[in-house]
């Protein structure tokens, strides 16, 4: 990659193209689970979503950036007290780059430094050996292995304090 990836909070202006980068990266991995119907989310709803996440302590969302393009995206979703459930992905073509790294290592100091939250906490498929080994490699510990859609998975988590 000759231009320079990069990393900053999103905004409002990241919308639209917020909304896009989820949709492209359901369809590109089954590693990668969104709550929500990405096709009934107005930009408008999606901007000020952003915008409340940003004045949040216990919620962040991040983005990766090559030019204007958004590549990649962060998120840590308050779950219940004390603890955020961390959530990263990567668009395929630009996987391998250590982008998904520098993501996890943004939330985390995030979370260390200026969130509320006690933990971060995940749930990764055992088959994800990459996102596994990003995970372990940034301090996450397994605390129990659980089926998700039917498939082997691992809960971990990470102290913030």
């Amino acid at each position: 990659m000759a231009e320079e990836v990069d990393f900053r909070l999103a905004n409002e202006d990241d919308a639209k193209a917020v909304i896009s980068l989820l949709k492209q990266l359901k369809t590109e991995s089954d590693t990668f689970v969104v709550d929500s119907d990405l096709d009934s989310i107005e930009v408008e709803d999606e901007a000020k979503m952003i915008s409340l996440i940003n004045l949040s302590k216990s919620s962040l969302i991040a983005v990766a950036t090559l030019g204007e393009k958004l590549i990649g995206i962060v998120t840590v979703e308050f779950l219940k007290k004390g603890i955020g459930e961390l959530g990263v992905a990567v668009l395929s073509e630009y996987q391998g780059y250590q982008i998904g790294s520098n993501l996890v290592e943004l939330a985390t100091e995030w979370a260390i430094d200026y969130s509320n939250l006690d933990k971060l906490a995940l749930t990764v498929f055992k088959s994800n050996q990459p996102a596994v080994h990003i995970y372990q490699k940034m301090g996450f510990q397994t605390i129990s292995e659980i089926e998700v859609d039917g498939k082997p998975s691992l809960y971990m988590e990470l102290s913030a304090n």
